[in-house]
Formats: structure tokens, C-alpha cells, sequence
């Protein structure tokens, strides 16, 4: 995939904010839950990357957030392993263990499509922001699985690109050229990574849990992923923030129930009152 050069009017922290990930390092009790697991590196067009398979089972893949890493979802395992999945987790592209110092939403689905083939078939999908829409993106490019949660996650490349611009104070030509730039960095249109296009691979039922506080993406997100996904429900997840749910017990306890169901229960819908 192209990484072009950054445009020299284009500022630095720009370019780093939108395509150079933190790699945060792993704690003393997320390197001890891994050392559990079954540890395998892979040879792909994204590079070498690094996953760790829990258990044995129908797959369910865990999908970490931007400048996170595959740890950060293991409190997801363990419910899982109970409900009688094998959870498999992965650092993507210039995250975690894996290689490279630059990547995007369409590296992480590209490195999720290349794994999921890999591991055919993959019963579930679970993601957590960034992860969500490169989990959408993988779907529409031919990821099939029985049933996908999406925690916290935005839905329009175009929308992210246009307020990184806004932050750093770009003019209408700047930002033009800042979307040229990104275009060329994923090898595609920013529109190709809006949902109106990803729509057409959601063909599973599928679970959207969301902070309606949440000040990374907005709430809104979710509200039109669910509109536009007929078999979605979706769960106002209040007070859990963005990256909080991807701890909370009673949460993960609901995305464990979901998969195991495949969504084929009504899940309890939360209206715009936050009443269940």
C-alpha cells in the first residue's frame, strides 16, 4: 500500500496524528494473560503482524482501537472461553509487536481480512473503535461472520479526516490537499470508507454499544450505523466513555451473550431516554 511523502505545507503532527500510531506498552498483567496464549506471527501485504490465540472452538476475533493494542481487549477472554469460543487477538499494523510505523483504518481491515482468511471460518468479530470501522471495512471487502459488536466506533473516514484538518486550523485548500494526501496514503477515495458504501457487507446481526458522552466519537456514529443495519441493535453504554466499556464487567458480559446467540434473541433496546 502507498505511503506517500508528507507534503511539505502539510504540518508534521498532522501526518503523525492521522497516521503514526502510539505504541503503548504492555502491562505486567496483560503480558502474563498473553504468555497464556497460543503466539504466532504472520507474513502479510500489511506487514508482519503478531496474534495470540485463547482456547479452542468457533473463532471469535477481538479488534483493538487506534494506538492500542490486542491486550486491551482481554477482558473479553474469559467470558468467551466459558461460552465455549476460542478468542483469538492481534496487534495490527504499527501497533503492539506487529511491524511497521505507519498505517490507517484500511491497513487494520486489510491485516483483519488477511487473518481472517487464514483463519476460516470466524464465527464473531468484536471491535472496539478505529477497530469498528476497519471491521466494516473487511465485511464489505468479503469477511463473512455469524454476528459483530462495534464498541464506540465512528463510521466516516471523510468526517475523521475533515476534523483532524479543523483541529489544526487548516484552510479550504490545506484540508483539499491534507485529503489528497490521505487518499493516497490508503489507496482509495475517503468516500469509499463512509458507511454508505461499507453498508453493503453488514449481512449479520450485529451489536452497537456506545457512550452517548462519549468525546472521542461522537454518539451520533452509532446512531447511524444502526439505522442503516437492519439486524443491529444498538445499547446506550452511559457513563462508560470510550474506553472504559472495554472493562466493564456487566458490558462485556452483554457482548459475550450477544455472540453466543449470533443476535437471534431480541437484545434489550435502550431508548433515546436511557430507559431499558
Amino acid at each position: 500500500m502507498p505511503s506517500p511523502q508528507q507534503p511539505t505545507s502539510m504540518p508534521p503532527a498532522l501526518i503523525n496524528a492521522f497516521a503514526v500510531p502510539e505504541r503503548p506498552p504492555l502491562m505486567p498483567s496483560e503480558l502474563d494473560k498473553l504468555s497464556r496464549a497460543e503466539k504466532k506471527t504472520h507474513s502479510t501485504a500489511m506487514g508482519t503482524l503478531v496474534s495470540w490465540t485463547f482456547g479452542v472452538g468457533p473463532r471469535v476475533v477481538l479488534v483493538h482501537g487506534w494506538s492500542s493494542r490486542a491486550a486491551h481487549l482481554l477482558g473479553f477472554v474469559d467470558p468467551l472461553l466459558a461460552a465455549g469460543y476460542s478468542v483469538t487477538l492481534f496487534d495490527g499494523p504499527a501497533h503492539g509487536e506487529s511491524s511497521g510505523e505507519r498505517a490507517s483504518v484500511v491497513h487494520l481491515g486489510e491485516a483483519l481480512l488477511a487473518l481472517a482468511r487464514e483463519w476460516e471460518p470466524v464465527h464473531g468479530v468484536i471491535a472496539h473503535s478505529v477497530g469498528s470501522a476497519a471491521a466494516l471495512w473487511a465485511f464489505h471487502r468479503g469477511l463473512s461472520v455469524h454476528a459483530s459488536i462495534h464498541l464506540g466506533g465512528p463510521v466516516s473516514l471523510s468526517a475523521m479526516v475533515r476534523q483532524l484538518a479543523i483541529g489544526v486550523g487548516l484552510d479550504q485548500a490545506g484540508t483539499a490537499a491534507f485529503e489528497k494526501w490521505v487518499e493516497d496514503f490508503i489507496g482509495h477515495p475517503l468516500a469509499a470508507l463512509d458507511l454508505e458504501i461499507l453498508k453493503d457487507g453488514l449481512r449479520h446481526p450485529g451489536l452497537i454499544v456506545h457512550d452517548p458522552e462519549d468525546d472521542t466519537v461522537p454518539f451520533s456514529a452509532a446512531d447511524t450505523l444502526h439505522r442503516n443495519w437492519p439486524q443491529s441493535e444498538l445499547i446506550r453504554a452511559d457513563g462508560l466513555g470510550h474506553r472504559r466499556l472495554l472493562r466493564e464487567p456487566a458490558m462485556i458480559g452483554l457482548c459475550s451473550d450477544f455472540i453466543a446467540t449470533a443476535g437471534s434473541r431480541e437484545m434489550t433496546r435502550v431508548n433515546a431516554g436511557g430507559e431499558a
